[in-house]
């Protein structure tokens, strides 16, 4: 995946606008992607900066290569995902049109071989896509496929909190900017297209993603939730899981795709109640 998204950026189209260079941190201790960056950099002439991250985990990875970049403008993309060759451009434009401090795309799902028919009946991998220009709230916001001013994180050294191991970091990082006044918008036509891999295609990993996201959530949204709601949240959390345990026969009745979100917002809030008391059920991201 690492090697289609190098040959993506390889043919980026700039409009002779800007240059780019490209910063891979591996967060394999081993260096398991060197070899790949080191074939591909000089055949697709790609200025590529390799390094190895000392901390295993995605936020690290993002810190280190913020330090590492050189540009005036940040991009960031994952290595499962590819972009296609007026990305970065359209960025760019819209960054500079709208007068804001990033922008934000879509990322969508692509399946090298079909998915499960529950999966997509579901709708489990496609998330929200507001409107180009929109301006983004902070719980709105992923890194998988942005770009923004540096200015962003030098002027007031903002960096990934790596405090969120299993994620959450990206969220955290928006809304700390906000506070700050930068503001994001969405653009609908800079895409991103994520591929599903088997792995993510099988219902417990739905499950354990619905848990880490309960707990990062609830970090998240730490000092966020005043007066009475939040003498509240702890009922409505504890009747959102009764909720959801005596609906699983039904949802079951319903079809896969049913019971999996049942299963899935169970999960979620169950997590954000074990939050609340202190609890991550689910210490390390391995799927």
């Amino acid at each position: 995946m690492l090697a289609r998204l190098l040959r993506c950026l390889a043919v980026q189209d700039t409009g002779g606008e800007f240059e780019f260079s490209v910063v891979v941190v591996d967060n394999d201790a081993t260096g398991s992607a060197r070899d790949t960056v080191a074939r591909l950099a000089p055949e697709l002439r790609l200025d590529v900066t390799y390094a190895v991250g000392a901390v295993n985990t995605i936020p690290a990875a993002r810190n280190h290569a913020l330090r590492l970049a050189r540009g005036n403008y940040i991009g960031i993309v994952d290595d499962d995902e590819f972009p296609p060759p007026h990305w970065l451009v359209t960025h760019y434009r819209a960054v500079r049109t709208f007068a804001v401090d990033g922008a934000l795309g879509p990322v969508i799902p692509f399946f090298e071989t079909p998915p499960p028919a529950w999966l997509i009946r579901g709708r489990f991998c496609e998330r929200p896509s507001p409107r180009t220009g929109t301006l983004l709230r902070w719980n709105q916001t992923r890194t998988g496929n942005v770009l923004l001013k540096r200015e962003v994180f030098d002027k007031h050294q903002l960096l990934f909190d790596e405090t969120f191991r299993t994620g959450g970091s990206d969220r955290e990082f928006f809304k700390q900017a906000m506070n700050r006044g930068y503001r994001f918008v969405a653009v609908e036509e800079a895409p991103v297209y994520e591929t599903v891999v088997p792995e993510r295609q099988i219902k417990s990993y739905w499950i354990k993603r619905a848990m880490v996201n309960g707990f990062n959530a609830h970090k998240n949204s730490a000092g966020e939730v005043r007066g009475l709601a939040r003498v509240l949240l702890p009922p409505r959390l504890l009747g959102a899981m009764l909720f959801y345990g005596i609906a699983t026969p039904i949802c079951a009745c319903l079809g896969i795709h049913v019971l999996v979100r049942c299963l899935e917002r169970g999960g979620h809030h169950l997590s954000r109640v074990c939050a609340m008391l202190g609890i991550e059920l689910i210490k390390a991201r391995d799927f």
